[in-house]
């Protein structure tokens, strides 16, 4: 099993009470073969990095990690300073003795006292050497493409080392039923396999391939996370995680506004019963749908922070983490994809006013700009050629918005880069609001909007916009 470890953060007091309440001590004495390292550690792991629970001197290759109260339960490695490591489960039996050899950890892993830790142990050594086996017939495999029976015959390898994983993992389910997590874990590590719908599909079906992607994906979405129990913070505790929700998140839902959503409260309201959980998996789906770079998600950031922290559900956020999410969500809130943009009345050169829904365009394009910008001296002179010029036969008229208040600055502007085929405008006393309304915290930015101003697009670079003007055209001229 391949595993990876970003950093051991020496934070003792991120250790959380222990799950189950009984008055047992944790002790481990360890004994490490080979070691040169006068010191290890006790660490477990949390969001794609290990904390540190307890620190042991090491004699020869003997120390102990004591406490006098239980670990909360879940994977933690033994880490050290050399920086070779090995997994161990901590479970319920807190007390018992580890031998190994650092020259192979895993495979020289010897438990006792925990039934439920050795077993953990097994599983390492058993996953591992079907590892070492994949990557054999992988390579194997590499250099039977042009034989298509040995393909077929490799194939069959690789179906049976899967169904040997699992057998393995059944037997291990039925040693260690619930609620022992050393099964839990086993089966978090397997991916689900969608059923062939082919067979349950007639041949006539209208659309029957489209039709069998929409299963295999519904299935998929739907079955991906059925071995995780979201309410367990065991599974906090786990090298896998992280990046199973990353996977998730990232390759299995639809990157629009309502799948994150959907997905992200229904998990979320899953963890609830434990506080740990519900505040993991909250700020999971809040960070993922804030930092993801695919337009529109910020959607989904707005729709989760109103649910579960401006509401006052989010009891673990301090005063200044809330006033930063209410001050992002008040950014984006006006200026969502499919949103009808916020009117502007802004001032022209001759200072007369203009308002932007009483523009006449089939396609309004935003852009907000300075001056002395060094990207707006890039972007500027691209404008009429590649985008007013280019796209004439769609309609497309430019709203220039100069963001600062020096008029002579800005009219010398206009005549250098020749924009007087835009709609030059300002608002030098910022009446109009435009900084909140459209989040204006640099320049250039643009905006792209329809015949109604409904937002279609949003903080586009010239590339970005011309591909959704190319999108339109051939949208309008395979609708005529």
């Amino acid at each position: 099993m391949k595993l990876f470890y970003r950093s051991l953060i020496l934070l003792s007091a991120i250790v959380l009470g222990n799950l189950n309440g009984q008055s047992q001590n944790l002790r481990i004495d360890i004994k490490l073969e080979n070691v040169s390292d006068s010191s290890a550690y006790l660490a477990h792991y949390l969001d794609g990095r290990i904390f540190a629970d307890d620190t042991t001197k090491l004699i020869n290759g003997v120390g102990l990690f004591k406490k006098d109260s239980l670990l909360d339960q879940g994977i933690y490695v033994v880490y050290l300073p050399s920086q070779k490591y090995f997994d161990l489960l901590i479970g319920e039996d807190q007390e018992f003795s580890i031998k190994s050899d650092s020259n192979d950890f895993v495979n020289k892993l010897v438990i006792n006292g925990s039934k439920e830790s050795e077993a953990f142990a097994d599983f390492q050594k058993f996953m591992k050497a079907k590892t070492e086996t994949s990557k054999k017939l992988q390579e194997e495999y590499k250099d039977k493409l042009k034989d298509e029976k040995a393909k077929a015959e490799y194939r069959e390898l690789f179906k049976k080392a899967d169904l040997e994983v699992k057998a393995y993992i059944k037997t291990l389910n039925e040693k260690f039923p619930k609620p022992s997590f050393v099964s839990e874990f086993a089966n978090f590590t397997l991916s689900p396999e969608a059923p062939d719908f082919n067979d349950s599909i007639a041949s006539d079906f209208p659309d029957r391939d489209k039709e069998i992607k929409l299963r295999n994906y519904l299935w998929t979405k739907d079955h991906f996370l059925s071995n995780l129990t979201p309410a367990d913070d065991r599974f906090l505790r786990t090298p896998l995680l992280k990046d199973k929700l990353k996977f998730f998140f990232e390759n299995i839902l639809i990157q629009s506004r309502d799948s994150i959503v959907k997905e992200s409260v229904k998990l979320i309201e899953q963890a609830r019963p434990n506080k740990k959980c519900f505040q993991y998996y909250t700020q999971y789906a809040l960070n993922y749908a804030i930092k993801s770079k695919i337009m529109g998600i910020d959607a989904a950031f707005v729709d989760l922070a109103r649910k579960y922290y401006l509401s006052g559900q989010a009891t673990w956020a301090d005063s200044t983490l809330m006033a930063n999410i209410k001050e992002r969500v008040i950014k984006l809130q006006y200026n969502l994809l499919d949103m009808k943009a916020q009117d502007l009345a802004l001032e022209t050169i001759d200072g007369e006013f203009v308002k932007l829904h009483e523009l006449d365009a089939n396609y309004t394009v935003l852009y907000f700009f300075e001056t002395d910008c060094g990207h707006c001296k890039k972007v500027t002179p691209r404008l009429k050629p590649e985008i007013l010029d280019a796209y004439k036969d769609l309609g497309v008229q430019i709203m220039a918005i100069y963001t600062q208040q020096e008029k002579e600055a800005w009219q010398k502007y206009i005549e250098e880069n020749e924009l007087f085929d835009f709609v030059n405008c300002y608002d030098p006393n910022y009446h109009s609001n435009f900084r909140i309304y459209y989040d204006v915290y640099s320049t250039p930015t643009i905006y792209l909007l329809d015949k109604d101003k409904k937002i279609i697009a949003k903080r586009l670079d010239i590339e970005n916009l011309k591909g959704f003007l190319d999108h339109e055209r051939k949208r309008k001229a395979e609708k005529s």
